[in-house]
């Protein structure tokens, strides 16, 4: 009110540029004012604040509002990074884990720790058993030896035979195809050579002099008991 006397006043004796100048420094000092009544300037630690009952009545606004939008951005684009790199990193951890199940199949087999036990007795492996087409594999030796059966080996053929009582199997290194006495049979894995050490279908062998197999999946153990 002090200005808009200090133009009536005026009014008789200054000129148009004067009043106009009054004119645009009153408008400035009211937008002024109107800026502090809808704002006390008083901020959190987000960079904004709630308004005041005064300044929702006035309609200058309604609520919690911010005054530093680049302080919400700028945590948006952090949030955003954070879990961009989340997702990269279990990608990349998926990946490997993916890559470390294939190192084992290259060769077209797994190596196992397989527990055996033929009537009630833990026998020793020579070599690792291992899985191939679902079936374990374990030393050719250890197996036949611990079901008290004889070996026989014929190099230029690579055909196993083994002997117990009346009953005679034969096996063939890198073949399907197996006999039991007069028998044609197909193994679902083929006995093969790792480390020097021929690998034959443990249940096979077993079940092939009448043994009785039991296999344990929680403990990964192959029980064995002959008749």
């Amino acid at each position: 009110m002090y200005l808009l006397g200090s133009i009536i006043i005026l009014q008789g004796g200054c000129t148009m540029k004067k009043i106009v100048a009054l004119v645009v420094s009153l408008a400035l000092l009211l937008s002024v004012q109107t800026a502090a009544l809808a704002h006390s300037g008083r901020t959190d630690a987000n960079g904004g604040h709630n308004c005041s009952e005064k300044s929702k009545q006035k309609g200058l606004c309604t609520g919690y509002h911010y005054h530093n939008s680049g302080t919400t951005n700028s945590g948006s684009k952090s949030t955003s990074t954070k879990s961009s790199s989340t997702s990269t990193t279990k990608n990349a951890s998926t990946k490997s884990s993916a890559n470390s199940k294939k190192t084992t199949s290259k060769k077209g087999y797994a190596t196992v720790d397989i527990t055996l036990i033929v009537n009630g007795s833990i026998v020793p492996l020579d070599q690792k058993a291992v899985i191939v087409n679902e079936t374990v594999l374990i030393p050719l030796k250890n197996m036949f030896d611990a079901l008290g059966a004889t070996l026989e080996w014929d190099q230029s053929t690579k055909k196993i035979t083994a002997y117990k009582g009346d009953t005679t199997v034969e096996l063939t290194v890198d073949s399907t195809a197996a006999r039991k006495q007069d028998k044609a049979l197909t193994l679902q894995a083929k006995p093969i050579v790792i480390n020097g050490y021929t690998m034959v279908p443990a249940r096979f062998a077993a079940e092939s002099f009448d043994a009785v197999v039991e296999w344990d999946s929680q403990s990964s153990t192959i029980t064995i008991t002959t008749p």
